[in-house]
């Protein structure tokens, strides 16, 4: 699938506490949100695993959200995760869980992520020593933490932390008890793309995309799944883009004027900026982080509901939510930018 719109970029979120993912029709979207850990304790002792329990390394990654099926390269530079990665490697299994970090409280995602290492590539000469391995994965599963082993390593990083975790499937439903979601999601997915086009939307799916939308149980639903995650990045970013225009031009006439430069540079020392300059920073910044934040944090609570459903039908109907409310909100555009235009 192709987008209209520049790179994607993240942005800090912030995660709150949930107890399920399962949608009734009065309930909407944002209202749901996922479920989170307690906070480890870093003065608490080492645990047992339970008998003939799996236990898998976790590598907490951040306030993204990884989706089974999709690929991902790490740099691993850390010398916890280079034992991490010497210990997959000696011991065969070549897996680990990933979750997804509350940035405000440090808490973890209930529900994770297991990556398969496919490929590693020994880089320390080459990085001075900076960098150890680069890493390829592709996300095989996931699985619910039952217990975190070893919780005072968190806080002392002498070593990664283990996980007693529990593999998690979707339920087995009959294909024709998921049939009717998956029509009415396919009928919002293109009335969806036909309002982005008809508003002329900055980020948009191609119309072409229409016809290779999927989302049978299994990989092709997960595709589906993330490509609306790089839609949310990329609508995102370009929120960001324009809420920065004004002040870059701005900028871009004060160095074209004072400092005799043709453009913006890659990097500025806002401390160099005469005082009026650092203030519309500032006020940028704040507003940014109003009217920003929120709306990642919702993209990002809106993945993790997703990854923690327990079965097809429950997927389809959180997408279709997440859809409808994208359609209504192009739908509330639409019928504003008719009565202005009267």
């Amino acid at each position: 699938f192709s987008f209209f719109s520049p790179r994607t970029s993240s942005l800090p979120l912030r995660a709150r506490r949930v107890e399920s993912c399962s949608l009734s029709m009065s309930l909407e979207i944002d209202e749901m949100e996922p479920e989170w850990l307690p906070m480890i304790d870093p003065k608490a002792g080492d645990l047992e695993p339970s008998p003939n329990s799996t236990v898998l390394p976790l590598f907490p990654l951040g306030s993204f959200v990884y989706t089974p099926h999709s690929e991902h390269r790490l740099n691993i530079f850390e010398p916890r995760y280079r034992a991490l990665y010497n210990d997959i490697l000696f011991s065969g299994s070549r897996r680990f869980a990933v979750c997804s970090m509350d940035p405000v409280d440090g808490r973890f995602a209930a529900v994770a992520s297991v990556f398969y290492l496919k490929d590693l590539k020994e880089v320390s000469a080459a990085t001075n020593d900076a960098v150890k391995y680069i890493c390829d994965h592709e996300v095989i599963g996931r699985i619910r933490i039952k217990k975190i082993l070893n919780p005072k390593v968190w806080e002392d990083r002498s070593t990664y932390l283990k996980i007693e975790a529990e593999y998690l499937e979707d339920k087995e439903e009959p294909e024709d008890s998921t049939s009717e979601l998956e029509q009415m999601l396919v009928q919002t997915y293109n009335k969806l793309v036909e309002l982005q086009h008809e508003m002329n939307e900055d980020v948009k799916f191609t119309k072409e995309s229409v016809d290779k939308f999927k989302i049978a149980q299994g990989k092709e639903m997960w595709s589906a799944v993330e490509m609306w995650q790089v839609f949310q990045q990329q609508r995102l970013l370009a929120r960001q883009q324009e809420m920065q225009k004004e002040f870059q031009a701005k900028l871009l006439a004060y160095l074209i004027k004072e400092k005799g430069m043709g453009g913006l540079p890659n990097a500025i020392d806002i401390s160099e900026l005469p005082a009026n300059l650092q203030q519309e920073v500032r006020s940028l910044q704040a507003r940014m982080q109003d009217d920003l934040q929120p709306l990642a944090e919702r993209d990002m609570m809106d993945m993790q509901l997703l990854i923690e459903c327990d079965s097809h039908s429950r997927r389809l109907e959180l997408m279709e939510a997440m859809l409808t409310k994208e359609k209504k909100r192009l739908e509330t555009k639409k019928t504003l930018k008719s009565l202005f235009n009267k």
